[in-house]
């Protein structure tokens, strides 16, 4: 199967990238495809050869969290900045970045603003690895 940027796009997304946790997307290099893997669950292709996928987010890293700070930051209104401190101080980082009407923090408007943050950086990441792929 060829490697598609929407199909790497989506497996870099969810990623949570802990193999000895709940799992990572690899690519397998003789089989030219994204798979899942965990310790608890091996798929056989690990015992060839492989590339790790990156991951927007890992699990425990708070990637996205400190991306999003920074972005609020650079972008909003202080009032707005200690509206978003103050929603993640009870509910979480985590939270404050989704929409309202998922019980997050963020309006229409503020959640398209972060979502071209996230995949720009989302297109950058698997262009990255489709580049690493094609010199293999």
């Amino acid at each position: 199967m060829t490697l598609t940027t929407k199909m790497l796009i989506g497996a870099i997304a969810a990623n949570p990238a802990k193999y000895e946790g709940p799992g990572e997307y690899r690519y397998s290099i003789p089989h030219r495809t994204i798979y899942y893997t965990s310790a608890n669950s091996p798929d056989p292709k690990d015992n060839e050869a492989w590339l790790a996928v990156p991951a927007l987010n890992p699990d425990g890293s708070k990637r996205m969290e400190h991306a999003f700070r920074n972005f609020v930051i650079r972008r909003w209104k202080p009032s707005r900045q200690r509206e978003l401190e103050e929603f993640a101080l009870k509910k979480g980082w985590d939270l404050a970045m989704e929409l309202k009407y998922g019980g997050g923090a963020l309006e229409d408007y503020e959640a398209d603003e972060w979502q071209v943050v996230v995949n720009r950086e989302l297109e950058r990441m698997s262009e990255r690895f489709i580049a690493e792929v094609e010199q293999l």
